[in-house]
Order: structure tokens, then C-alpha cells, then sequence
């Protein structure tokens, strides 16, 4: 299939797909048109570099990652930048990846321009909530212990990817994630730091950079919530399907006068 071919398909099944549905309804039943999307683009799309993605990313869509939290300052939105700077000159081949260390540095980044920067990296001492929820988080001990009890287990997370098995690797990504804002193992910022480190580990397979709008906001926290809860991760894995598709139209096929093509600007989806 040629370039502009998937990139069509991808436009007109998402954009079709959006049109059908209520956005309540996308995390449901239709995880086969997700990966489909996602085949299509790994496939058969010729990349854009993925530092102009980055930029496309920091430009649009930094503001709207941190008000996702109720708690955050003009200094943790510039230090959420320099977080996805840090992830486009990341390399799988060169540099080191655990999730524990990586973590601390992404936490460090997000918290290195404020006054108190030397609050970033540090795990917590004392007890921790999660804003607007009735969830009991973890004490600090047993999150500090499942924190560093993925130091020696971290290449397990790559293990699908060994067997070509890209959707198990997606899944089993968006699992660490959930459970590591389960335990909460920083005093703050643990969201942020985790879809960060997601993010990371999706560029591994040429994935894109998700991002989360102040409108998904509630059927995020709401599939989040029962992902930690219930430990049943269904609604949370399909509403990452939708966005990972939904950021591979916005963050490329509706920006493709970036990358000196013929195509025309998408409208929105």
C-alpha cells in the first residue's frame, strides 16, 4: 500500500469511526479497528522525524497534558517539555532504559524548573492521595518496594516484542503504567511522569507521543480508576488504542506540510 494510500485509509476510518460513535461509546467494542489503524501506520506510513513530532507535540498539546491534573505550575509545564525533550533524543540502542532509573530522571525533568527542583527524583516518605477518588494508595514502603522491585525485571516489559507481538507489548505498557500510579511511589507528578515514560516506551515501536484533552478527562480518570481498583484494564487499554490512532492523525496525517508532501492539511477529528 503507498504512502498516501494508508494514510487516506487511516484519515477516513478514524475520522468515520469518531462520526459514528459519541466519544463516551470509543473505548468499548472496537479494538480491531484500532489495530488495524495501527498496522496501517507502522506498515505502510513513511515516518516523519520524530524530533518534528515532538515539536508538533510540545506546540499543541503540553498545555493540555498538565490540566489533566488539578495541581500544577507554569514551571512543571516547562518541565514537561523538557521531559518529551528527553524522550526525541532518546535511543533504544544506545542509551540505557530500567523503568526504575529512567523514571526518576523523567520525574527529575518535570520538576527541574521550579524553585524546589530538588524535590524531583525523590521517592516519598509519607502518605499519598489520588485526586478525586476514593482510592487508598499504597503506604510509602510498599510503593518504594514495588518501585524497586522493577529494577531487575525491567527488559521483561520488551519480551513481546521478541515474538513480534506488538499489541501484547502495547497492553502490556499501558498496565505498568496503571500500576505504577497505583503505588505512587513520588509525592506528585506520578501521572505525569508515567504517561511520560508510556510515551517512551511506544517510540520503541515507532508509536507516536499520546496525549490526553481536558474534554477525555473524565472517561480517562474513570477507566483509570477502574483499571486500579478492579484491576480490570479494559476500558483503560481501549481508550489508549483510540489515542494512540487519534495521535498518529493529529500529530502527523493533519501536519503533513511539516514534512514538504503535497498533502493537504486534514480538518480536525
Amino acid at each position: 500500500m503507498p504512502d498516501k494510500e494508508a494514510r487516506d485509509f487511516i484519515w477516513m476510518v478514524l475520522n468515520d469511526y469518531t462520526k459514528r460513535k459519541a466519544y463516551k461509546k470509543l473505548s468499548l467494542e472496537d479494538r480491531n479497528i484500532f489495530q488495524n489503524i495501527i498496522l496501517t501506520y507502522l506498515h505502510y506510513v513513511e515516518k516523519p522525524q520524530f524530533h518534528i513530532i515532538i515539536d508538533v507535540y510540545k506546540r499543541l498539546y503540553i498545555n493540555s497534558e498538565s490540566l489533566i491534573e488539578n495541581n500544577f505550575s507554569e514551571e512543571e509545564v516547562q518541565g514537561l517539555a523538557e521531559v518529551y525533550d528527553y524522550i526525541s533524543a532518546f535511543n533504544f540502542d544506545k542509551d540505557y532504559f530500567n523503568i526504575f532509573t529512567t523514571s526518576l530522571l523523567i520525574h527529575i525533568k518535570l520538576y527541574s524548573k521550579c524553585v524546589g527542583k530538588e524535590f524531583g527524583g525523590k521517592l516519598r516518605d509519607s502518605t499519598a492521595i489520588l485526586y478525586d477518588t476514593n482510592y487508598e494508595v499504597p503506604d510509602a514502603e510498599t510503593a518504594k518496594e514495588f518501585f524497586n522491585g522493577l529494577i531487575p525485571i525491567s527488559n521483561e516489559i520488551f519480551a513481546p516484542l521478541e515474538k513480534g507481538e506488538i499489541f501484547e507489548y502495547i497492553e502490556s505498557c499501558v498496565i505498568l503504567t496503571v500500576r505504577l500510579i497505583r503505588y505512587q511511589p513520588f509525592a506528585d507528578g506520578n501521572k505525569r511522569t508515567f504517561r511520560a515514560l508510556l510515551n517512551l516506551l511506544l517510540k520503541r515501536i515507532n508509536i507516536l507521543p499520546i496525549y490526553i484533552e481536558l474534554e477525555e478527562r473524565q472517561v480517562y480518570k474513570q477507566a483509570l480508576l477502574k483499571a486500579i481498583k478492579e484491576e480490570d484494564y479494559h476500558d483503560i487499554i481501549n481508550f489508549y488504542y483510540y489515542k494512540i490512532c487519534s495521535s498518529l492523525v493529529t500529530l502527523d496525517l493533519n501536519h503533513t506540510k511539516y514534512y514538504d508532501t503535497d498533502f493537504p492539511i486534514r480538518e480536525k477529528i
